[in-house]
């Protein structure tokens, strides 16, 4: 039963492919075994009716046969049975036809006698049999007439007085007709079988058909919600169907709207997960990468593989995230280039049921340029803690060169050049003069030089320091120039920018002992991304881009660090004093610019120095013509804490003529000037000073004689406080140390004397 009803339920699954074939499948055995049934009892109700109608037949003729016979059995005469016989074989349904005397032994047939004789049950009945084909009648013969007369349409006598068996007629009744009809009977009932079977089948698909139309049209709609689309059932009923169409509608409604939220959700989700600056990614277990966000792809993309952007040191980091969870864990690997980043990565691993791990998610982001801010930051600072450092010294340096070099020159003025004496004063000078050289090197690192501020030609300063070069350099050495038209102009000093660039281009030129190629190109160049001018500490704006580059040994990774730092070099002793580059640096630095150094060992090095462009023109130089003789008369204030300086500069300026007064501080040289404004016409005022600064003894000095001139002097360089104090009336600047000459040659222009 079990095997029965799963063949029953694979047909149904296989074949009932709708619910109204299904009802049909199940409705139709149903109408057929009821049609079976009734056609069975019709044929079996029509045939009894039938063999009623034959066996009645059949008795008359019985009947007959009985009355026809009597003569001829009781005369015994053959000639009379052949004729009774001959004349009841003449009814069509009679198959054959015997005599017998009353001891049942035959005297005459007509036609085959089908079938054994029978043992007869009562003299005086009519006996019958039932054979497959035929009625088998013996009907009795009687010798004595009844009292009334036997009607032969009625199945028995009135009454039978005397009466005596003369014999027996037995009558063989075919059954051919009752079968011929039968088997009408039984067709006619299939035929209407199969055709009510057919209607009723029809009619009930096609009622079917108009119930579950509702439901066909709910299924097309579920179609179409699984394909994206939410169409709307307008079934108006207010049964289950109708229930279920109206419940189907909101359903699809509220997907619909749960959907688009969910789209939008997703989309906003996807531009988040790709507008991070972080690069987010996931693996399966085995570390293949299964997704990844737009800052993973530009870094990285294309790489299948998680551990493959580790190279061979960092395979176990999978293994590392097992043990314990990576959280901000600095790592280096190597992106789609192969360039290397240092990152800083969170990575975790995924588990689903029973712990199985089932992958990783994990995302890092790029800090390689932070790192290298960071370094740069550092080393900024560490160089503007030096510069303060070198400023420092070489300020004090050149106030105690200024008395040497003063004095050195003032007595060499005094003695013959053929004493011995004017010898080693000489060489005190020279030596004087090499050590403020030298202390000049230290204030153009510190970015306190003194500078002339112009509009310049970077152009023209190369050109003018390519011819130099070619004059002075090795033959080995090419010197290719590439310099771009209508370059902007700069602002800066055109002695130190030259010197600057000068020092780079000796420094290329050491590089190449064997000779090679020195590349010079300048370029305009437009900073509008701040984080791209950020990346180099410099403000938005246009640039002029000089770059240096040679072909020779390259910078140790060790060394790239350290070049700018003051007396640090690399080449042998004596030959490099390590502060051409610093003082690049300085000069570059001093101007708004910035230097960056990109080397590799043993493929050579460029440098490229960044300077803000101008707005303004070139100007035409002016030389100052100073008169040949003058007549040196006024009277001069020194305002120095020096001692030496305040000295000197009396002695100098009190042999020429003038007549000087000291002060150690800007208090005393304010109250000095209280006393003595209407002689004092200059005064040569020291900006580092104890008590009050040059700057506001300066401002101090004008509010008391406004029309009073002050020249600037300092250890340092013309500083941007200076160049302010030159707006506000200052008439001039002197830079320590400096020559007697110098001293003289400043007054006398600022007095006009």
């Amino acid at each position: 039963m079990s095997s029965l009803a799963a063949v029953i339920r694979s047909f149904f699954f296989r074949y009932g492919s709708s619910l109204r074939r299904k009802v049909l499948w199940v409705a139709l055995p149903g109408l057929i075994i009821t049609s079976v049934i009734y056609t069975v009892d019709a044929v079996r109700t029509e045939r009894a009716i039938m063999r009623g109608d034959i066996v009645k037949r059949a008795g008359v003729v019985a009947h007959l046969a009985s009355r026809i016979g009597e003569l001829p059995l009781l005369s015994g005469n053959p000639e009379l049975m052949r004729n009774a016989l001959l004349t009841l074989k003449t009814v069509p349904e009679v198959g054959f036809v015997a005599f017998y005397d009353n001891k049942m032994r035959p005297l005459a047939h007509e036609g085959a006698v089908i079938g054994k004789q029978r043992t007869i049950s009562g003299a005086f009945e009519t006996n019958i049999f039932e054979d497959d084909d035929f009625f088998d009648m013996y009907a009795p013969v009687f010798s004595v007439k009844a009292k009334e007369d036997i009607d032969i349409f009625q199945e028995g006598p009135a009454g039978a007085d005397n009466r005596e068996n003369a014999g027996w007629v037995r009558i063989g009744f075919s059954k051919s007709s009752m079968k011929k009809e039968q088997r009408n009977i039984i067709l006619r009932g299939l035929i209407f079988a199969a055709l009510c079977t057919s209607a009723i089948g029809w009619l009930v698909y096609y009622m079917l058909g108009l119930a579950t139309r509702p439901l066909t049209m709910l299924q097309k709609a579920l179609s179409g919600v699984r394909k994206g689309e939410y169409p709307e059932i307008n079934i108006r009923s207010n049964d289950e169907i109708g229930t279920l169409a109206l419940e189907y509608n909101r359903m699809a409604e509220a997907v619909k709207d749960r959907e688009i939220r969910l789209t939008e959700s997703e989309k906003r989700t996807r531009e988040l997960f790709d507008r991070v600056d972080h690069a987010i990614f996931r693996l399966d277990k085995e570390g293949n990468i299964l997704k990844t966000n737009r800052k993973f792809d530009s870094l990285c993309g294309g790489t299948g593989r998680f551990s493959d952007l580790f190279g061979q040191d960092r395979q176990g980091i999978l293994l590392e995230s097992l043990r314990d969870e990576l959280i901000n864990v600095e790592e280096k690997l190597y992106d789609r280039d192969g360039n290397e980043l240092i990152v800083l990565m969170s990575l975790y691993p995924e588990y689903e049921g029973q712990n199985a791990l089932k992958g990783f998610d994990g995302h890092f982001i790029d800090v390689t340029e932070k790192k290298r801010l960071e370094e740069i930051l550092i080393q900024t600072q560490k160089l503007e803690s030096l510069g303060l450092l070198a400023g420092g010294v070489a300020h004090d340096f050149n106030n105690i060169l200024t008395g040497i070099l003063g004095y050195a020159s003032l007595m060499k003025r005094m003695v013959p050049e053929e004493d011995n004496v004017y010898k080693y004063l000489d060489t005190i000078e020279k030596s004087a003069c090499r050590a403020a050289g030298l202390a000049n090197q230290l204030l153009g690192f510190a970015r306190k030089g003194k500078y002339k501020m112009e509009v310049l030609s970077v152009n023209a300063i190369i050109y003018e320091l390519s011819n130099f070069m070619k004059e002075t350099f090795d033959r080995s050495i090419q010197i290719v120039l590439n310099t771009a038209e209508k370059l902007p102009m700069i602002d800066g000093d055109g002695t130190q920018i030259y010197q600057a660039l000068l020092n780079l281009c000796i420094n290329s030129r050491d590089a190449m002992p064997e000779g090679g190629k020195l590349y010079i190109k300048t370029d305009a160049c437009l900073l509008d991304d701040r984080k791209s001018a950020g990346a180099l500490q410099l403000q938005t704006g246009r640039y002029v881009r000089v770059s240096v580059t040679d072909t020779g040994t390259g910078i140790k990774p060790e060394d790239r660090q350290r070049i700018f730092e003051p007396f640090f070099t690399t080449k042998e002793t004596g030959k490099g004093t390590g502060l051409g580059l610093a003082m690049v640096y300085g000069i570059i630095k001093n101007h708004g610019g910035q230097v960056e150094v990109h080397s590799k060992q043993g493929l050579g090095t460029t440098i490229i120095v960044w300077l803000p462009a101008s707005i303004g023109q070139p100007e035409e130089s002016a030389v100052a013509i100073l008169p040949e003789k003058a007549a040196m008369q006024g009277s001069v204030m020194i305002i120095d804490d020096e001692e030496v300086i305040r000295i000197l500069g009396r002695d100098v300026l009190e042999v020429h003529g003038y007549k000087v007064h000291v002060a150690m501080n800007g208090p005393e040289g304010i109250k000095l000037l209280r006393e003595h404004a209407n002689s004092v016409n200059l005064v040569i005022l020291d900006m580092v000073m104890p008590e009050m600064s040059g700057r506001q003894t300066f401002m101090e000095l004008k509010s008391i004689k406004p029309e009073i001139k002050v020249i600037i002097c300092s250890g340092y360089g013309k500083e941007h406080y200076i160049r302010e104090l030159t707006d506000e009336g200052a008439a001039g600047f002197l830079q320590k140390p400096f020559h007697y000459m110098d001293l003289l040659t400043r007054v006398k222009e600022t007095l006009g004397s």
